[in-house]
Order: structure tokens, then sequence, then C-alpha cells
């Protein structure tokens, strides 16, 4: 009977840790897709809908700023590349290196900005998911 109730326990601790495994691995994949999603969205000039979708409610007036002025200057991103990536599921938060080509009209000189991107992981009722909470770089 003891010998039982011992392998039933080890079952059921082996369920428990596959089931924190799989919640931390779902958490990796959606950061993954809002990284990818955000920074792909900077790319095709949709600064705005970025801010919007994966920033933190009370950053985004000030995001929205950068925008404003983003899209007034020209800039023009033509390609991005991400150097560093780091998920960290069971603190809830990661970071960002990505780097940008862009160029700021009426020039048509390609430069290159090394962007940090900070990222923390968000359960707020029925809403969860990654808001990025670094603001825009500052394309010169």
């Amino acid at each position: 009977m003891m010998i039982r109730c011992v392998k039933m326990g080890l079952i059921l601790l082996c369920g428990l840790m596959t089931g924190a495994c799989a919640s931390h691995l779902g958490t990796r994949e959606d950061f993954e897709q809002s990284m990818k999603g955000y920074n792909r969205m900077l790319r095709w000039r949709e600064v705005e809908n970025a801010g919007m979708v994966y920033l933190d409610p009370d950053l985004r007036d000030a995001f929205m700023k950068e925008a404003a002025d983003i899209k007034k200057r020209g800039v023009t991103i033509t390609d991005y590349r991400i150097l560093t990536s780091e998920c960290l599921p069971e603190k809830g938060s990661a970071e960002v290196i990505a780097e940008y080509d862009y160029y700021v009209l009426p020039s048509n000189q390609i430069k290159t900005l090394t962007y940090r991107q900070l990222w923390s992981y968000r359960e707020e009722g029925e809403k969860k998911g990654w808001r990025l909470e670094s603001g825009l770089p500052p394309f010169e």
C-alpha cells in the first residue's frame, strides 16, 4: 500500500512539473511572437499600431509622441536584425538587442543603430501577454 501511494505521488509530481514546463514554453513562444510582431510592425512603418498592441497603456502617450516625431521627420526603417534575445519566463522578463538599418529623408544614406528592448510578461484579468517597457530608439 505504501509503495502504491509513493508511485501515485511521483506520477502526480511528474504531471505537475510537466505542466509547469509547458506553461513556461508557451510563455516563451508568446514572447517570440510578440517580439517578432513588434519589430516587423516598426519595419513596415506601423509604429503607432505597434505601440497600441505591444506597449503598456501607461507608456503609450510618450511612445505615440515619439512615433509622431519619427513620422514627421521621414524616418524609414529598411531592415532589422535580432542580435540577441533572452527570455526569462520564470521572472516574467525578457531583453532583446536589435539592429536597425534606416534613413531619414531627404537623405538616402543608410544608418545603423542598436536598439535595446525590455519586455515584461503581464497577467491582468483575461489579458495576458508580453508588453514592451522601453521606448523607441533615437533615430538621428
